[in-house]
């Protein structure tokens, strides 16, 4: 069987009121009985004093012949006996019984006078000895005191007086006390017993609550959540609880979202060596074949050599392209902490970048148009420049002859626009992606994605639109201020 904690705190509260009520009870018996003496023996005490005068008035109005107690010892026990409603025995010098008088309406008294109780007198025994005692018998009806004192009248002595007296309600005083006690404790046990079982199940219930949420975080489930309003440590403690849960759920996501980034960068890294390879393979299968063809010993026809000659010096040039631009690509990743950065003025930059690709755009009977206001970026300015002239040299390549070409530089927007041929949704779609490229147009398909890669470490966005005709880049940089977490 579990030991749960209400268990053990239901059984050490019974044992710990259990014995405080029992110490309790037994040191109020005590002292209830112990009072109840003191009172007996104060009693007695007047009695002896009361009885002695009695005696003494008593022999001023009827002085004895020779013995007191002889004489008169019946009319004294009688008297007494009515006075002081008790049972009144004489004892001659000799200790011999004398008389006894009972009072009729004592039954009690009338039970257990001297003769009939069978029983020895120690207190008598004392009395002979000049002391004044009592002794205490508890009956079935209740409770008798016997009391024994000697005579002395003048030095003199005369016998010895006996009294027993019934002290029922004196000690059946004492137990109703103790029956009301009692009840007291049981109304006391039964109500702090209820009230420590509330108390107690205000505190396991939120502990149970907490333990469920345990085991369900344990098991997967990090939305759970514990409501405790009590006001006090428990609150505290789920509290804590839902905060650590909540932590532990941003972790799990955090790890999951890097998880994802992992197995997307891995899928790539996959798919742009895939694409490499195909990449390469294709030009060198394009020049394999040509040469084959041209190196037959019955191969004779210029006409198809030149035109050999012309396609293996094309593909020749595309894959010296392609093998730059997979060096520049690599060194980027590469060596990217040790490239410096620095405040780059952006509209200069991008003018250069117009001003030197102009040639190029002359020879497609096209202009660039550089406009805008200047704004300043915090990177790596052989990068940047890259990044325009990339997005440049792709709008000249797609651009229609005697069309210009319009770039607008402000407020940390570039855009390069200008009217092009039809561009397929899939090519506009996937624009950024490695080898994403219109066939037959000498580029090797990384030049944007080059362009995008050096934008997202800087925390920019570049996108790709192909709307009526009209092909559009359009560039986001964050600007650098002088006070910002750009430097």
């Amino acid at each position: 069987m579990k030991w749960t904690i209400r268990k053990k705190f239901m059984v050490g509260y019974i044992i710990l009121f259990s014995l405080a009520a029992v110490v309790v009870y037994q040191v109020l018996k005590d002292s209830l009985e112990e009072n109840s003496m003191a009172a007996v023996e104060n009693e007695l005490t007047n009695l002896q004093h009361t009885t002695r005068e009695y005696v003494k008035q008593f022999m001023l109005h009827s002085p004895p012949k020779e013995d007191l107690f002889q004489e008169f010892g019946g009319i004294i026990a009688q008297e007494l006996s009515k006075l002081h409603k008790q049972s009144v025995a004489l004892y001659d010098k000799e200790g011999h019984f004398l008389y006894e008088a009972v009072p009729m309406e004592q039954p009690i008294l009338l039970e257990y006078q001297l003769e009939s109780t069978g029983r020895k007198f120690p207190e008598i025994d004392a009395a002979y000895q000049n002391k004044a005692a009592f002794t205490r018998l508890d009956v079935e009806e209740g409770n008798l005191i016997f009391f024994s004192y000697p005579l002395y009248l003048h030095n003199e002595f005369y016998g010895v007086f006996q009294f027993t007296g019934d002290y029922t309600n004196l000690f059946a005083r004492n137990e109703k006390v103790l029956q009301s006690f009692t009840l007291l404790v049981i109304g006391l046990f039964l109500g702090v017993f209820l009230i420590s079982l509330l108390l107690t199940s205000q505190i396991i219930k939120p502990l149970v609550q907490l333990t469920k949420a345990t085991r369900n975080v344990s098991a997967g489930d990090y939305h759970v959540k514990v409501q405790v309003k009590t006001g006090d440590e428990l609150e505290d403690l789920a509290t804590s609880f839902n905060e650590m849960q909540r932590d532990i759920e941003r972790h799990i996501q955090t790890i999951e979202e890097e998880k994802e980034k992992i197995l997307l960068l891995e899928k790539s890294r996959t798919d742009f060596f895939n694409n490499v390879t195909h990449e390469l393979k294709t030009p060198l299968a394009i020049i394999s074949g040509y040469a084959q063809i041209i190196g037959a010993e019955s191969f004779d026809d210029p006409a198809y050599l030149q035109k050999a000659a012309n396609r293996i010096r094309s593909e020749s040039d595309r894959l010296n392209r392609l093998v730059i631009e997979l060096i520049e690509l690599s060194k980027n990743e590469v060596d990217q902490q040790l490239k410096k950065r620095e405040v780059v003025e952006m509209f200069p930059l991008v003018a250069g970048v117009c001003e030197d690709m102009r040639l190029k755009a002359h020879r497609r009977q096209m202009d660039i148009v550089c406009k805008g206001d200047d704004f300043s970026v915090y990177g790596n300015h052989d990068e940047l420049r890259q990044v325009f002239i990339n997005t440049v040299d792709n709008a000249i390549k797609h651009g229609v002859a005697g069309e210009p070409i319009q770039v607008t530089v402000g407020s940390g927007n570039i855009s390069v626009s200008n009217p092009s041929r039809p561009i397929s949704e899939t090519i506009v779609e996937h624009a950024f992606d490695p080898f994403i490229h219109t066939q037959g147009k000498g580029n090797s398909g990384l030049g944007l994605f080059i362009c995008k890669e050096i934008i997202d470490r800087l925390d920019g966005t570049i996108s790709f639109q192909y709307e009526k005709g009209q092909a559009i880049t359009a560039i986001y940089l964050p600007p650098w201020q002088q006070n910002g977490n750009n430097c």
